[in-house]
């Protein structure tokens, strides 16, 4: 497993500290440099556009070894578009923080919001019925939808159109939230296959190559996962280009008052700590009886690939990228200065509740036993909680320390 572990967060280049030596060396002055909310802003906005560039960079990657392998279909070819698709989920997993923030990846399109994309659900939408695509494992329909073979089956031509017009489809059988067509974990399932293994085995979805090579469906399958991936492509480029410097959302953000642009950015590090991540993505499987022997696999995130670790890290790593003002290779003011400056006592406790949702997401991340496998050993109502759930501790708490941290800027997240 690689080993990523997230850094404290006392740098003084991420908070902008200056320690400068006093006659003592051993007692280091420490000067607290004034911060700017437009400064802020301006940061906030450049890591959003890196970030989504980076997605975008990737999936062009990812795009460009699925048609090589659609080309021609190897074991090798199959191994290096699931190592794309591995590498292009960890900037797209950050970026999952701009997310409930009123911006395009959540706002439809209308005359008041000419800016509006709204293709969160086509990008990302999950968990999803793998029998809804494509054939499963006979005895697993209960779990995995009973579609009988799924669109690959069916004799509709695959296009951009079929597709996200069956996604998350009330009219079709099964629960329409699980009727999932497009995006990230269709294509993860194109590729990986069911996971059919026990969670304790370590071992993710296993598609054989002749699903590409000899299968009567071979043809259709192709397309669906060229066709999947070129959608995917098509939406991460939208988001890059309207927030690129001079896109029609970034300047619109830009625009807006400095306490609405604040409150709506760090709303988005609200919810994903709060919500999306600590509940439907950690406690939503571990209470789940979905899946093989109803050990609630078929509830985690990447459940195909088995990367459901590296999605809790890039998401937590997107939260705490938006409270320290980084991404990647840029650093700037960020929205703890803007806390600790006016109310110390309050930016400490931020900053502690920060380092301690690292601590418990790296115990996840690096993990000796898979995800799917913590989940099994967990429950929400446990009187000592495992690595999940005090993960989901930790970010809870982060998530009301940051509420807090916006009270004493005079910005109600709850409002």
């Amino acid at each position: 497993m690689k080993q990523t572990i997230l850094k404290g967060a006392l740098l003084a280049s991420i908070f902008g500290v200056i320690l400068s030596c006093s006659d003592d060396d051993s007692n280091p002055v420490v000067e607290q440099v004034s911060v700017s909310k437009e400064a802020v802003i301006t940061n906030y906005a450049k890591m959003v556009a890196q970030n989504y560039t980076d997605s975008y960079n990737k999936a062009v990657i990812l795009q460009t070894k699925v048609n090589e392998f659609v080309a021609t279909p190897t074991a090798a070819g199959l191994t290096q578009v699931k190592q794309a698709w591995l590498d292009a989920r960890e900037p797209y997993g950050q970026s999952e923080v701009v997310r409930e923030t009123n911006s395009p990846i959540d706002v439809a399109q209308s005359a008041s919001n000419p800016w509006g994309i709204e293709n969160e659900g086509q990008l990302n939408a999950w968990p999803c019925d793998e029998g809804y695509i494509d054939y499963v494992l006979t005895g697993t329909e209960a779990y995995a939808g009973n579609h009988s073979g799924g669109i690959i089956a069916g004799a509709d031509a695959i296009t951009q159109a079929l597709i996200t017009g069956a996604n998350t489809d009330g009219n079709s059988i099964g629960s329409p939230e699980k009727n999932v067509s497009t995006g990230w974990h269709a294509i993860e399932f194109l590729l990986w296959g069911q996971d059919n293994t026990i969670p304790s085995a370590n071992t993710p979805g296993q598609r054989p190559l002749t699903d590409y090579t000899t299968d009567a469906n071979t043809a259709r399958r192709k397309t669906y996962l060229q066709t999947a991936t070129d959608l995917l492509v098509t939406d991460l480029l939208a988001l890059k280009n309207t927030w690129a410097v001079g896109g029609a959302y970034r300047v619109v953000f830009e625009a807006l008052n400095e306490d609405i642009a604040i409150k709506q950015f760090v709303h988005g590090a609200f919810f994903m700590a709060g919500d999306e991540l600590s509940s439907e993505r950690m406690i939503a499987p571990v209470n789940s009886t979905g899946g093989i022997n109803g050990l609630g696999q078929e509830d985690e995130h990447s459940c195909f690939s088995d990367n459901t670790h590296r999605d809790v890290y890039a998401n937590a790593r997107g939260v705490f990228n938006v409270v320290e003002g980084t991404y990647d290779n840029i650093s700037g003011a960020s929205f703890y200065q803007l806390v600790n400056q006016v109310d110390a006592t309050q930016g400490q406790k931020l900053l502690d509740a920060l380092n301690e949702a690292k601590t418990k997401v790296n115990v996840i991340a690096n993990h000796s036993k898979p995800f799917d496998e913590l989940i099994t050993i967990e429950s929400s109502s446990d009187s000592s909680f495992g690595p999940v759930m005090q993960g989901v501790q930790a970010l809870e708490n982060l998530a009301n320390e940051i509420s807090a941290s916006a009270l004493v800027l005079g910005i109600n997240l709850n409002s």
